[in-house]
């Protein structure tokens, strides 16, 4: 027997109708708390996938916009990190893949909004000027033949090597675009391979091929992938791929960095001391010949036919002057690229540029004999000439000599328009001939529906086929001209986007601009002053410096260049939003035209299946048929399906091809009126070249009097050309 403080109370039961009913609420309440958690964690699961997605894509666009800023500043691309301290290791020269050098970008001014060691790095660095993270003096302008002859070596003489700017790797970038794909360039893994000029890849948050390694596929750094980054379209929907790829092609960094007119700015240039040569040359070569004076300024008075000798030589000199005065300007960084657009220095090039190029540097020969006078009268108005002095002996040999000239270029000109007149009729008959064979294979698909009749059931279906067939060809053509301009649009919108963004940056701050680059120059004079190996590199780098500083202490000044890429914003941005209009216009228009088209084709078709034909009386007398034949029908099967396809292709169901034989005859239209503009221009060149031969005669034919007075305008001198040249090559054009 227990103890009594050991007994247990006797309980009463409970009774049998509330037995089990806690435990019930306790389960129903369980399983409603569990739906709501795993709904709740898909929603967070899509969400935060979502959401990683766009910030790896940000962090590539913030990184790629980082390597181009500092490519803008260094002229060249930063090599990668390949032990991930951040920091760019140049000097293993093998090395093109490895981690994004965040350290390096950042002490160049640009961040790339990544840690060290985040992002996959791969950046061409081939051979010699295929280097694209090396920086020599590998370009030169050049000469005016076209005949791609360097400026140094059409002058026979000595051009400054030490020039490194943007035109640089401008150069470079082009080497590298032309270069055949080899084994040892860094590419992409896309069928087929492809080159590249740097790529970036992003690991997303897993391991999702197990490897060991964050980045998936090609985008490791083991083995073969050593120069290799999976392609951009590859996307993370396989559970063994999870990485996201940003690649750089050679022509859109060319265009980032504006190298066309960059360069061709600088070839202006190099154009207009050509120009001061042959001045200069004539001048010398006619001294003898001009054995009075002739004041140089009122030359055009006396002589007939001399405005173009001394608009060339006039045009020169102010555009020199103005390059010389506005060189600053030409600093190469993206800040100064409007403040250049709207200096009139410019104006001066794009002057110099049309008078040189409508001349085509023969303007001052054209002009022979009274280009003698002028240059006679520069050097004896420069020291000893005299108001009452005779005016020289006519020197007509070398205006015979320009008339020779000129009449070549007639010639010449007269074959290139008969030429492209041979191409006009070479495309017009075969406009002609893809008319007739599209005609005749119209000819043929009536000819298996009618089967010799004089028409059939089938006629309005064919009808509407050819009918909605011209329609898609038009609109898709339409189509792709619309998208074409839309593309150009939006470059063009972003760009000026992107400086109106620059200049408000430095108006809202311009005292922390100003302090900010006061010390970055005093920083840079302190390198400087140490004389180091890349002292050109930071002297330009200097003068970029200096140029922002002068633009962010003119408030006025600044305002006003701010506002002028803001009317030049909203003018690209109206552009775009037509061209956008334009082009949703456009695409509708195709989507109907192929939905005509289509529903024709499969009317023509299904009505194929038994159809009727009938007599010039309207009587029906027999039945064709693809599908649905009864005996005594006529089958078509095969016959009508070769007609379609050899109308309209392969793909004759889904739409007619361009080089099929219906859509043929207005794709060579439109060569055709490519051809008809090209033949404009070569009947304008022809129609020049006369008038330059007709003024000539007319020179030798009724020579001018001289018998004026007036004072000297002394030309620039070559040596002062080629230094403008230099200085302008040094600053980085004339953009």
């Amino acid at each position: 027997m227990l103890p009594t403080f050991l007994t247990v109370p006797a309980t009463r039961p409970m009774p049998r109708h509330l037995r089990g009913f806690g435990l019930l609420q306790v389960l129903l309440l369980i399983s409603v708390m569990a739906g709501l958690a795993a709904m709740g964690y898909l929603q967070w699961r899509e969400r935060a996938g979502v959401e990683s997605s766009r910030q790896e894509r940000q962090v590539l666009a913030q990184a790629d916009q980082a390597i181009v800023a500092f490519a803008t500043v260094m002229r060249r691309l930063p090599c990668p990190d390949t032990n991930r301290d951040g920091e760019e290791d140049c000097g293993n020269v093998d090395a093109q893949k490895g981690w994004l050098p965040s350290v390096t970008l950042r002490l160049a001014g640009a961040d790339p909004g990544v840690d060290v060691g985040q992002l996959r790095y791969l950046v061409q660095r081939g051979a010699d000027a295929n280097n694209l993270t090396t920086l020599t003096d590998t370009w030169r302008p050049l000469a005016y033949d076209d005949s791609g002859e360097t400026f140094s070596s059409m002058q026979a003489g000595s051009y400054p090597s030490d020039i490194l700017t943007l035109t640089d790797l401008c150069q470079r970038l082009e080497t590298a675009r032309t270069t055949p794909l080899g084994a040892s360039l860094a590419r992409v893994n896309t069928a087929p391979l492809r080159s590249v000029a740097y790529a970036l890849a992003h690991p997303g948050n897993t391991d999702a091929d197990g490897d060991g390694d964050l980045f998936d596929g090609a985008n490791s750094n083991a083995g073969a992938n050593a120069n290799l980054m999976e392609d951009p379209a590859r996307r993370p929907l396989l559970a063994t791929y999870n990485d996201l790829v940003l690649e750089r092609s050679f022509t859109s960094l060319q265009a980032d960095f504006h190298c066309r007119p960059l360069i061709d700015s600088i070839n202006t240039v190099a154009l207009g001391h050509d120009v001061v040569i042959q001045v200069a040359q004539m001048r010398d070569d006619n001294i003898e010949a001009a054995g009075r004076a002739v004041a140089f300024s009122t030359l055009a008075t006396i002589m007939t036919g001399l405005e173009i000798a001394l608009a060339v030589a006039e045009g020169i000199s102010d555009a020199g002057n103005a390059a010389a005065e506005w060189v600053i300007c030409a600093a190469s960084l993206g800040l100064a690229v409007n403040a250049c657009a709207a200096a009139p220095q410019h104006t001066a090039a794009i002057a110099l540029a049309g008078g040189v190029v409508y001349a085509n540097i023969a303007a001052a020969v054209l002009n022979a004999t009274a280009a003698g006078i002028a240059a006679g009268a520069l050097v004896l108005a420069s020291n000893t000439a005299t108001p009452d002095q005779a005016c020289p002996p006519r020197d007509t040999s070398l205006l015979t000599q320009s008339l020779v000239s000129a009449q070549a270029e007639l010639s010449s000109a007269a074959s290139a328009r008969l030429a492209v007149q041979t191409e006009v009729a070479n495309k017009t008959i075969e406009l002609n001939a893809a008319i007739a064979e599209r005609d005749a294979a119209v000819a043929t698909l009536v000819n298996v529906v009618r089967g010799g009749a004089a028409s059939s059931q089938l006629d309005g279906q064919v009808s509407q086929l050819i009918a909605a067939a011209g329609g898609w060809g038009s609109a898709s053509y339409n189509r792709d001209a619309t998208e074409s301009r839309l593309t150009q649009a939006t470059k063009e919108r972003d760009l000026w986007a992107a400086e109106v963004a620059k200049y408000n940056a430095m108006l809202a701050d311009t005292a922390g601009t100003i302090a900010r680059l006061t010390s970055e120059i005093a920083a840079l004079d302190a390198l400087i002053a140490t004389n180091p190996p890349n002292k050109a590199a930071l002297m330009d780098q200097r003068a970029g410096k200096d140029a922002e500083l002068k633009l962010a202490k003119d408030t006025a000044g600044l305002t006003a260049v701010r506002d002028k890429a803001a009317a030049s914003l909203a003018t690209a941005q109206a552009a775009l939003d037509n061209a956008t209009a334009a082009r949703d216009a456009a695409v509708t228009s195709f989507s109907t035209a192929q939905t005509s088209y289509q529903t024709a084709y499969a009317n023509l078709v299904n009505g194929a299946a038994r159809y009727a034909v009938y007599n010039g009386s309207g009587q029906v007398i027999g039945y064709r048929c693809t599908t649905a034949c009864q005996p005594g029908d006529t089958s078509i099967s095969g016959a009508l399906n070769s007609a379609l396809v050899d109308l309209f292709g392969p793909a004759a169901s889904s739409g007619p091809s361009p080089d099929a034989k219906y859509l043929r005859p207005i794709k060579v239209q439109k060569e055709l009126d490519a051809l008809n503009t090209k033949l404009a221009a070569a009947q304008k060149r022809e129609s020049e070249a006369q008038y330059q031969v007709d003024q000539l005669q007319q020179m030798i034919n009724n020579p001018a009097a001289c018998n004026s007075t007036g004072t000297a305008v002394i030309p620039m001198t070559p040596d002062q050309a080629q230094d403008i040249l230099v200085e302008v090559d040094r600053k980085g054009g004339t953009r």
